[in-house]
């Protein structure tokens, strides 16, 4: 039987990836100013109409 996964209210998830990210950058596994110019260049490109 899978295992039942664990609900969180919106605030404990929020607090859960808060501790996860500073976990990592603590780690130098991510870098914020990477992440920002990795976004940034994301939301940069244009835009691909779907024909559907």
């Amino acid at each position: 039987m899978p295992k039942r996964k664990e609900t969180l209210s919106p605030e404990e998830q929020s607090e859960r990836f808060k501790r996860e990210a500073q976990r990592l950058i603590d780690a130098g596994e991510l870098s914020p100013t990477e992440a920002d110019a990795a976004l940034d260049g994301f939301l940069r490109q244009p835009q691909v109409k779907s024909n559907r």
